[in-house]
């Protein structure tokens, strides 16, 4: 068993004139200093992935008064217990990275889901599901030009999925933002259906 970590006091040297010289002293940072010092000390160890150093200061930077900083501490924080919490995922072929950035997606962390939907796609560039959950993720980002490419990418390859996204109530969201999707959901009436 390790022993507790030690808070981490940080000081800055200020500079003071005394009548022959300049002396050296030592001052205690402001709550809000001495916060930052740590969040930047725990981003170090955490990119160098001592998660474990990490998250005792990622801890520490949590309870200092700037509210920005803590809350970031606090989600680096629990990226690092979930690292250390067990092995981290094997990807092995597509559908490993399809089904875990449709989860991701569903969770909305869009970018992961992007990531992993790509890698996917890289993998088996022909795979129409692929490209129905890539056309979901980019209209959840905002991106809908790029919800209509994989759409329609994925209607080319298989027809079938035309008719599954006028059924997609998500879908059907993005569509009421996009004429071009519309048309190509053929909910406009236009010979696309």
């Amino acid at each position: 068993m390790t022993p507790p970590k030690k808070s981490l006091t940080l000081h800055t040297s200020a500079i003071t004139h005394s009548g022959s010289g300049t002396a050296v002293s030592q001052e205690p940072l402001r709550p809000a200093d001495q916060q930052l010092k740590t969040w930047d000390a725990a981003v170090r160890l955490f990119s160098r992935r001592k998660y474990e150093d990490a998250l005792h200061l990622f801890r520490e930077a949590a309870r200092g008064p700037a509210a920005h900083v803590a809350d970031k501490a606090r989600s680096y924080g629990q990226i690092c217990e979930r690292k250390m919490s067990g092995p981290e995922m094997e990807f092995r072929n597509a559908e490993d990275h399809f089904y875990f950035g449709v989860e991701r997606m569903n969770a909305r962390d869009l970018d992961q889901a992007h990531y992993h939907l790509s890698r996917a796609l890289r993998l088996q560039p022909e795979g129409d599901n692929i490209l129905y959950a890539l056309a979901l993720c980019r209209g959840f980002a905002g991106d809908i030009a790029g919800a209509y490419e994989n759409l329609k990418r994925a209607i080319d390859l298989d027809p079938r999925n035309r008719i599954m996204a006028r059924q997609d109530s998500d879908f059907r969201n993005l569509a009421g933002k996009s004429s071009a999707l519309r048309a190509l959901l053929g909910a406009d009436g236009s010979p696309e259906a």
